[in-house]
């Protein structure tokens, strides 16, 4: 029997290893539902207010066509693209929205192997979390996407204007069309007769739109550089064309794709603080150590930065420095965390 007495012990303490390990998963699952929760709470939200999301990110681009002279409106080639941008952008919408809390249910988790004092710092993570994805959402918004946008859309004006002229001898011969007939620049002025007379009696160019216009007005906006007509209650607009050789024609579902793609990379870039902020605390790297690495650092915002960004070097270099503050921040962040976590280890010795 007292040979028992050992195997017994041994067989508690593996029942006490089994029971911890259950306890660890049902934790671990306990914090995944709380998540997916909080994501479908998200969800359900972004898809209530799913246009209203796609009308705010298309703003900007909107607005630096407008600014470029480019007809303001964004396309849609296949009639089925217009709901799957709404289930994409609600649905990236509603991460973005719920990450601060998905990060706060993973931080609880690994919290419960933690002391006390470091599980203090739950209750800072959420909310720092939050301003972080929000000053990311308003960088991407304000800053990144309009410099990106209108460098890219500003490129295609320096393509050159391109004229038909005349027809050359083979496309004559392919199309039976005629040369246009040559123009004296000595020869006197002629003037051409309209071949609808009174069509466009009433067109008048505005710097601003009429505030009250009458039904069939027809005018010319000259800031705008766009005909529009009044017609049934609604002001229609006609855009002027351009010569260029290259003209924007902008896809919605491309754009979407664009900007929510550069924005949830950026939310979760822009968490680096939080991360960092976790380590000080924890104590798990020395601060030091990690300020050692400061060129490697540099050189991977600006590494992540080309991958979030465009193929264009400004917009790498705009969203490279940011980045690299913010892992100064972190840095600054997690000395003083691993100050308080050594002073907190030294009342916990010392009561």
């Amino acid at each position: 029997m007292p040979m028992d007495q050992p195997t017994s012990a041994a067989q508690q303490l593996g029942d006490d290893l089994r029971m911890s390990f259950g306890e660890h998963i049902e934790e671990l699952r306990r914090r995944m539902i709380h998540a997916i929760a909080g994501v479908v709470v998200a969800a359900a939200v972004t898809f209530w207010f799913g246009f209203q999301i796609i009308a705010w990110l298309a703003r900007p681009f909107i607005e630096a066509l407008d600014a470029l002279g480019f007809p303001a409106q964004i396309y849609v080639r296949d009639p089925t693209l217009g709901f799957g941008v709404y289930i994409k952008v609600s649905l990236i919408a509603a991460a973005i929205v719920a990450s601060p809390w998905v990060i706060y249910q993973i931080w609880r988790f690994i919290s419960d192997g933690l002391y006390p004092h470091e599980k203090r710092t739950a209750y800072l993570l959420a909310p720092f979390s939050t301003i972080m994805t929000v000053a990311a959402v308003m960088f991407t918004y304000h800053i990144l996407l309009p410099v990106s946008l209108v460098f890219l859309i500003n490129f295609a004006t320096f393509y050159p204007e391109v004229e038909p002229g005349q027809p050359g001898f083979m496309v004559r011969v392919l199309t039976g069309a005629t040369p246009a007939p040559v123009v004296d620049p000595d020869a006197p002025a002629q003037s051409a007769e309209p071949v609808v007379e009174g069509l466009f009696d009433r067109l008048s160019v505005y710097d601003i739109d009429p505030a009250s216009p009458e039904e069939g007005q027809l005018w010319v906006n000259r800031h705008e550089r766009r005909i529009k007509l009044h017609l049934d209650g609604q002001t229609q607009v006609i855009s002027i064309g351009s010569r260029r050789m290259v003209d924007a024609l902008p896809e919605l579902s491309e754009y979407v794709k664009f900007a929510a793609m550069i924005g949830l990379g950026v939310v979760i870039a822009f968490q680096l603080p939080v991360f960092m902020l976790v380590v000080g605390w924890t104590g798990l790297i020395d601060p030091n150590v990690i300020a050692r690495f400061r060129k490697y650092a540099l050189f991977a915002c600006f590494a992540l930065a080309a991958m979030l960004t465009p193929t264009d070097f400004l917009s790498m270099f705009v969203l490279a420095l940011p980045l690299y503050a913010l892992f100064e921040f972190g840095l600054a962040l997690m000395r003083l965390t691993d100050r308080r976590a050594r002073m907190a280890n030294m009342d916990d010795e010392h009561p």
